[in-house]
C-alpha cells in the first residue's frame, strides 16, 4: 500500500493525503475521517526515512504508563498505538510505576531526541517540571486535567461522573453512601470527590468523614477498605470506588460474608474495563473511553510535533454510568 492508493481509496488526491498525514488545517472534516479511515482499514504507514532525514526525527513516541495492571491503560495504550501506527509511528511504551525519578528517566530520550513527543498518565511530576518540559517539547496529558497553559491534555469530566455514579446511589434510595478514592492527591482524584461531596450537600445527606477511605488502585486495598467500611457501627448500603480493580476487591468482600451485592450493599466502580464484566455479580462502572482518549491524545500529539506553536488544545471526553448486577433499579429503594 502507498499513498497513491490510499488516495484512490479515499476518493481524494496525493497532495490531500499528505496534507491529511501532517494535520494540515486546510482539509475539511469529512475528507479528513474518510482518509483516516482507509488509512486505518488498510494498515498503511507513511515512511519515515524521508521525514526523519529532513526533519531530524525519529519516528517514534513515548508512552508513559504508571502501571499495567490496570487494565485501563492498556485500553489507552492500544488507541494511541494504534492512531501512531497509522500515521508511521512506533510506541516505545514505558512503566514509572508513579515514581518521578523513573518518569525523568525515561523523559531523557525525549530530550535527546530518541523520541518526537511524550504521552504522559497520571504524571508523578510537579506542574513546575512539567511545564518546563511542555514549552520545550511535544508532551499530551491523557487521563487527567491540568492547569498548566501550555500543556494539551484528554481525559473525561471526572466531577460530573463521580456526580452521575453518587446521584444514581441517592435515587435508589441510598443515605449511607462511601467513596474509597485514590490516596495521592491527584487531579482526577480531588475532582472525584468534589462531585461526592456536591451530591451529598444538594439531597442534604450529611458528610460522614467514615465513609471516605484513600487507598492504592488494587484488588487488595479495596478489598481491605471494604472490611473498613463495613466493621463501622452503622456501616454503609452503597461504595463508590475510583477503579474497577478496588471495586473488585469490595465486592470479593461482601461476598465472602454473606452479602449480596446489588442486594445489601451496591457498587459502582470506575473506568469500565474488563474486569468489571468479568465479575460475577457483573460491576456497575463509570466507562471512560480509554481506546479513544489514547488515539486523542495522538493527534494532539502530532499536532505538536508537526507544528510546535499550535493552538494548546483541551479535549473533555464522555463517560457513560454503565449499570450492571451490583446496583439496583431505581424504584428497588435501599435497605435502611
Amino acid at each position: 500500500m502507498n499513498i497513491r492508493e490510499v488516495a484512490v481509496l479515499a476518493e481524494t488526491s496525493v497532495a490531500t493525503v499528505s496534507r491529511v498525514l501532517n494535520n494540515d488545517s486546510y482539509v475539511s472534516d469529512e475528507t479528513r475521517r474518510r482518509v483516516m479511515e482507509v488509512i486505518e482499514a488498510t494498515g498503511y504507514k507513511p515512511s519515515t526515512n524521508g521525514r526523519a532525514q529532513k526533519g531530524k526525527t525519529s519516528g517514534k513516541i513515548l508512552a508513559l504508563l504508571p502501571s499495567i495492571s490496570n487494565p485501563y491503560y492498556s485500553r489507552v495504550l492500544q488507541g494511541l498505538e494504534h492512531r501512531a501506527s497509522a500515521f508511521g509511528y512506533d510506541t516505545l511504551a514505558c512503566i514509572t510505576h508513579r515514581n518521578a525519578a523513573n518518569e525523568m528517566r525515561y523523559l531523557e530520550l525525549l530530550k535527546q531526541n530518541q523520541v518526537d513527543g511524550v504521552v504522559g498518565c497520571t504524571s508523578a511530576l510537579s506542574d513546575e517540571k512539567l511545564t518546563k518540559l511542555a514549552a520545550k517539547h511535544p508532551y499530551v496529558q491523557c487521563g487527567a486535567r491540568t492547569g498548566q497553559a501550555n500543556i494539551c491534555y484528554t481525559c473525561i469530566d471526572n466531577i460530573s461522573a463521580a456526580e452521575d455514579a453518587i446521584e444514581y446511589f441517592v435515587k435508589t434510595g441510598h443515605k449511607r453512601i462511601a467513596f474509597i478514592n485514590g490516596m495521592f492527591g491527584r487531579p482526577y482524584e480531588v475532582e472525584r470527590e468534589i462531585g461526592y461531596h456536591r451530591v451529598l450537600e444538594h439531597y442534604g445527606i450529611p458528610f460522614r468523614p467514615e465513609y471516605l477511605i484513600g487507598c492504592d488502585y488494587n484488588y487488595s486495598s479495596g478489598y481491605d477498605s471494604c472490611e473498613m467500611l463495613m466493621s463501622l457501627s452503622e456501616a454503609p448500603t452503597a461504595i463508590f470506588t475510583s477503579c474497577d480493580q478496588t471495586a473488585a476487591g469490595v465486592e470479593k468482600y461482601l461476598l465472602k460474608h454473606n452479602l449480596v451485592p446489588g442486594q445489601d450493599v451496591d457498587i459502582i466502580g470506575f473506568d469500565g474495563t474488563y474486569l468489571s464484566g468479568m465479575c460475577t455479580p457483573a460491576i456497575s462502572s463509570i466507562d471512560q473511553p480509554g481506546y479513544d482518549m489514547g488515539k486523542t491524545s495522538f493527534d494532539l500529539l502530532y499536532e505538536r510535533i508537526t507544528d510546535p506553536k499550535s493552538t494548546i488544545k483541551r479535549v473533555i471526553m464522555s463517560h457513560t454510568l454503565s449499570l450492571r448486577e451490583t446496583t439496583r433499579m431505581i424504584g428497588d429503594p435501599a435497605k435502611e
